[in-house]
């Protein structure tokens, strides 16, 4: 919100991260490492999903290009919170405080890591509460709500603009911060894409599943 010159828009902060992502991973294997498993948060799955060879890069330069122009079209619809608890935490607070049908957990980071997203009206509230309860908040510095029904304007579009993606099966293991768990590469279509807008993101439940199958 307070940001100067163009990368606090997130048609280009979006295309900007995603750059930075592939020329890190494309680094890395010029150095001989590669990845045995990965997963990526929010848009971070774009480059996430090149990286495990799902994706070309030109579709994923494509991707990266319709998330974040049609994503652009939501700025001032809502604001984003961190929050230092548990999604049960959360949720329950919410609840308590009647804004459950107002906000929404968008994303899980960790066990003791949530954020909350919709209008910033609301956010306030729960903002109070934490002050008080003397939790950790912070309210993120952007004006969009995504992972929110702020986002569900997109669906068509989304899914007109992505309907000849073809994902393949993939090199390495992809694990997904929309389902929380492994996923094989063909199953990342529009559809999963849109998903990957609109619903939380599963960060840390992805990162568990990792640990899980053995990946340290």
């Amino acid at each position: 919100r307070n940001g100067t010159g163009r990368l606090p828009r997130t048609e280009i902060a979006q295309p900007a991260l995603f750059a930075i992502q592939v020329g890190l991973t494309r680094l890395l294997r010029d150095r001989g490492l590669t990845p045995t498993a990965v997963c990526g948060h929010s848009v971070g799955e774009v480059a996430a999903a090149w990286a495990a060879g799902i994706l070309s890069l030109q579709s994923a330069v494509t991707l990266i290009f319709h998330r974040s122009r049609l994503q652009g079209l939501t700025n001032g619809c809502g604001q984003m919170t961190a929050v230092g608890m548990s999604q049960e935490a959360a949720r329950n607070l919410l609840q308590e405080l009647g804004l459950e049908d107002r906000l929404v957990v968008a994303g899980i980071n960790s066990p003791r890591s949530v954020t909350l997203a919709g209008n910033p009206i609301d956010l306030e509230r729960i903002e109070a509460r934490l002050a008080d309860s003397d939790l950790f908040f912070r309210r993120l510095d952007l004006d969009y709500a995504f992972h929110s029904p702020a986002m569900d304007i997109l669906e068509a579009d989304i899914l007109s603009a992505l309907f000849n993606l073809a994902p393949a099966a993939g090199e390495v293991l992809f694990f997904s911060t929309v389902t929380g768990g492994r996923l094989a590469g063909e199953h990342l279509d529009a559809v999963y894409w849109w998903r990957n807008i609109r619903e939380p993101v599963l960060f840390s439940p992805a990162l568990q599943a990792i640990l899980q199958e053995g990946t340290n």
